[in-house]
Order: C-alpha cells, then structure tokens, then sequence
C-alpha cells in the first residue's frame, strides 16, 4: 500500500473562506500549500470559492504550491453561474505541466444545470482534452442528494465523478451510494471526496463517522476500485478538530 498516498489530494481553498458560512471556530490560516505540507500529500485541487469568482488564476498565488499535480476549478462552488475559467486554466496549463484537470463545483443546481446542457460539457471536455499537447481531464463534484436528480446524461460525460457525502449522518449509507453513482456515471472513473467537518450540518464530525469514511476510502483505494481521495481542506486542518489528527494517523498508515 506503500503508493495510496500519491493518490490522495486536498481541495485548497483561500484561508478563511469556510468561515463565512458553516459555524466553525476559531481562525483558519493554513494556505492550500501549508495544507500540502500539512497532511504530506503532493495533489492539490485549486478550488475557488463563489465570492472568488472574478479573481483570476492567473494572479493565484498557491499555483507555487510544492505540488505534483494541479487541478483548478473550471466553476467554482455555489449556486449561481460564473463565468467558466476555460481560458486562464488552458493558458496556466500551457506552460504548466502539473496541471492535468479542471473541476466543476457544484455543478447540479438549477441555475448551472440549465446553463451547463449535456452539448456544453461535451465542449468543455473537447477543450480540455484537443486544445494542447496533451490531454487534460473534466472533473465533477456530485453529493449524495443529487443522485435522485436527473443527472446521468450529464455525469456520464465527464472523466472523472468526485463523490461527497454532504451531511455527517449520511455517511452510514456511503456503500450504498457508491452502488448509485457508479449506476448513474456508468461505472465511470471515481473519486471519493472526503470531509474533516460536518459541512451538512455546520458542526463537527462524530471520531466514528470520521472513522468510518476512512475505513471506506482505504478499502477502496486498497482494492483500486477509486482513483483517489480528496481532503476538504486546509480551510478546517488548523481549527483543533479530532477528525484532522484521525486522519493525519491514517495517512501515516497508507
């Protein structure tokens, strides 16, 4: 097992930026790099935040980041619809070779669903995948109250699906939903995301259901059966939280 750490990421986001929403203490500084070096792990989703949305990543200053590989947000999280970041991702990866994927946050709302047809990510991965010399991959992030929704035409298109389970409850079910999304992305490549905080619920994870959604990950990463696991994020790994130690002992045994 001694290679499953090169596979796991940490969603890195601005520091502080969870603050303004989920009920967490304290003060968060850790920068996406600070966070890399934090968990020892060398992947780093570059991921801004619904009120970043006009900030270029051509100005990011954690594009510096001692990481191996690089995936920056084509659609940042929330709701609305911005602008999609197609042009600053393809420019930074141009000259960037650590760059190999653009993810869109969030993407199942009404708004973004309406704007985002099945032809338009379909654009978007022929963008990623033709415009240089090499092919870079469309990422999605789906959670488990959006496998009801009419998403497969949409999920099935990208190349790889994100999984996330929103609400710390939820996590007892994770096999299960598993079983749905790979259904729903027709047994398409998969990541699992992976929270140190009860984002759902805006308090913290129970030491059992951290327990749980590590032991799920390290069996499915064990078998190969997921691409990965993503870490969310720097933004809580300073705050105090036990799920950040349980997990910082876990990594130490992958």
């Amino acid at each position: 097992m001694a290679n499953l750490r090169d596979k796991i990421w940490l969603w890195g986001q601005t520091p502080g930026a969870h603050h303004f929403d989920y009920n967490l203490p304290g003060v968060n500084k850790m920068t996406p790099s600070e966070g890399l070096s934090f968990f020892g792990i060398s992947n780093l989703c570059r991921v801004k935040m619904a009120r970043e949305a006009e900030k270029s990543f051509l100005m990011d200053p954690w594009l510096g980041a001692p990481a191996k590989k690089l995936c920056l947000s084509l659609i940042g999280s929330g709701g609305a619809v911005p602008e999609p970041d197609m042009a600053p991702i393809l420019e930074i990866a141009k000259n960037e070779p650590r760059v190999v994927s653009a993810v869109m946050d969030d993407f199942v709302s009404a708004a973004r669903m309406e704007v985002f047809t099945p032809e338009v990510l379909e654009g978007f991965k022929a963008q990623l995948h033709n415009t240089l010399d090499r092919p870079l991959e469309l990422w999605s992030v789906i959670y488990e109250n959006d496998l009801e929704k009419p998403i497969a035409e949409r999920a099935r298109i990208f190349d790889v699906t994100s999984f996330w389970i929103w609400k710390g409850e939820n996590l007892v079910n994770q096999k299960e939903y598993i079983k749905q999304i790979r259904q729903i992305n027709d047994n398409g490549r998969l990541m699992l995301g992976v929270y140190l905080y009860d984002y759902g619920n805006k308090q913290q994870l129970t030491d059992d259901q951290m327990y749980r959604q590590l032991d799920l990950v390290g069996e499915k990463l064990a078998t190969g059966e997921i691409e990965g696991a993503i870490l969310c994020s720097n933004c809580v790994a300073d705050l105090g939280f036990s799920t950040v130690d349980i997990t910082l002992n876990w990594l130490d045994k992958l």
